[in-house]
């Protein structure tokens, strides 16, 4: 396995670890917090592995896919800090000097960038679909168009889209979004694999509208 596959498993595994940490009343709160530890560390591990891309960001061209791959990497950063910031002031195991007492306030902060740092990681996502893709394909050998998988990989994307729209009414994405109080309130009991399924979903459903919606764009100009 070669150095950009391992970064791309740890980067979906970055993505596992941030819908884990939106789990924060099937974990307890040490395994969330060791969680994300763990999501800062790749986070950080990353940037070292891309550090050559922001040194040369001023000399490319900027088109499309590159002005949204930026904006993310930015909306990243602020997400990224802001959550380091307020889990050291919610902190209650692994770093509980740091903790403000009754921050009520903060930890509706931390959920909140938590919430958005998904939705900008799947956009994040979008602007790489390519590259991803290629590299899944080289891994499994799939390296010939094939007509057949070519349309059930299509219908794949469409079925993780639809499912992500069914989802992000039923998670109240979008009002998690704009910190608008929310009655729901998933029942692990019931089912634990569903809410991991719903918010890969949600991921795959903007990966997807960013991906296909550059596509549009470049062959509009």
């Amino acid at each position: 396995m070669n150095l950009f596959r391992i970064r791309l498993l740890l980067d979906f595994l970055a993505v596992a670890l941030v819908i884990a940490c939106l789990a924060y009343w099937w974990l307890d709160n040490l395994s969330h917090e060791l969680f994300g530890t763990a999501l800062l560390a790749l986070v950080i591990v990353h940037n070292v592995f891309n550090r050559r891309w922001y040194g040369g960001v001023a000399k490319r061209r900027m088109d499309a896919a590159r002005i949204v791959n930026l904006v993310t990497i930015v909306g990243l950063a602020i997400g990224m800090a802001v959550m380091l910031v307020t889990s050291f002031l919610v902190s209650r195991d692994l770093f509980p000097f740091t903790a403000l007492s009754g921050a009520f306030a903060v930890r509706e902060i931390h959920m909140f960038a938590g919430y958005w740092v998904l939705l900008i990681i799947a956009v994040h996502l979008g602007t790489r679909w390519g590259v991803v893709m290629n590299t899944v394909s080289s891994f499994l050998g799939l390296t010939s168009r094939n007509a057949a998988r070519i349309i059930g990989l299509r219908a794949a994307v469409i079925g993780t889209a639809l499912w992500g729209v069914k989802s992000s009414f039923e998670m109240a994405f979008g009002a998690k979004l704009m910190l608008t109080y929310s009655l729901d309130m998933w029942d692990f009991n019931e089912s634990t694999f569903g809410f991991f399924i719903n918010y890969a979903s949600i991921v795959g459903l903007y990966a997807a509208a960013t991906h296909y919606g550059l596509i549009m764009v470049r062959r509009a100009c």
